[in-house]
């Protein structure tokens, strides 16, 4: 049974509606950058992308170091490039170029392969202190904003994507009190959720007990999947990139518009 503040989402989606208000020409269907990557991983904003392609986005790039035009070639999709490190991931010096792409795009989606480059944590605080659009944080990219987190799960605009795990840190490092761990009871964790998400102002997607849980000012909805999930790994970039999509199209319906990817996923 639905409360109102915990929503059960089961085999009909709760909010069916969004598909049949979805953009249905590509000029009307958003704008999205997506940040990632580095000379030796560039998996993450490439599956991205294509994912991205699949859901109907209307434009989209590619943001990525500088040092991976090299080794990428005549890149598969719409790439821009940013300062590097001479190792290859994003420089701090990149900051002006990527607020400027940032502000091109209606969200910017940080998918991860970021690397753990002292100047691309700089970066990618600085990004999100300055930057005041819609923002999803996944994968290394969250790790790499974890030593500073309230300067993310402060701010209005951003959608974490989250392992347990990196909850579990988050949630430690901006100070709160009640632990978040792997035996919790699902019942417990959205108990938690609800006054977490009072507290701060992100939206948090999270996979526990085989359910996704999304969280946002005070409500929580859960959605048991179908599929066999790894959960540190296999969701996270599938989610954030839904996202990133769905949010585009309906920026006023951040739980409605979370809680109906989870429905697409399970």
């Amino acid at each position: 049974m639905n409360s109102p503040t915990w929503l059960r989402q089961s085999d009909k989606p709760l909010f069916e509606q969004l598909d049949w208000d979805k953009p249905e020409r590509k000029d009307h269907a958003g704008k999205l950058l997506i940040v990632g990557g580095h000379v030796h991983a560039l998996t993450a904003p490439a599956q991205s992308y294509l994912l991205a392609s699949s859901l109907g986005i209307g434009i989209q790039k590619v943001c990525l170091p500088s040092k991976t035009k090299s080794i990428l070639g005549k890149a598969p999709f719409d790439a821009v490039f940013i300062p590097s490190t001479t190792s290859g991931e994003f420089a701090k010096e990149g900051i002006n170029e990527l607020l400027e792409y940032a502000m091109w795009a209606d969200t910017v989606l940080l998918s991860g392969d970021i690397g753990r480059n002292s100047q691309t944590t700089l970066l990618l605080e600085e990004f999100m202190q300055s930057y005041n659009g819609q923002v999803v944080i996944t994968q290394d990219a969250l790790d790499t904003l974890s030593g500073s987190p309230k300067e993310i799960i402060n701010r209005e605009n951003s959608t974490i994507v989250a392992s347990i795990a990196e909850l579990q840190k988050l949630a430690k490092n901006s100070g709160w009190e009640t632990p978040i761990t792997y035996t919790m009871d699902l019942t417990k964790l959205v108990e938690i959720l609800v006054e977490f998400s009072k507290k701060f102002s992100a939206g948090i997607v999270t996979f526990h007990q085989s359910q996704f849980v999304v969280a946002i000012d005070g409500k929580v909805s859960t959605t048991k999947s179908t599929q066999d999930i790894d959960e540190p790994q296999s969701w996270r970039n599938a989610f954030a990139t839904h996202a990133a999509v769905y949010q585009t199209w309906y920026p006023n319906k951040p739980f409605e518009s979370l809680t109906h990817c989870a429905y697409l996923l399970k």
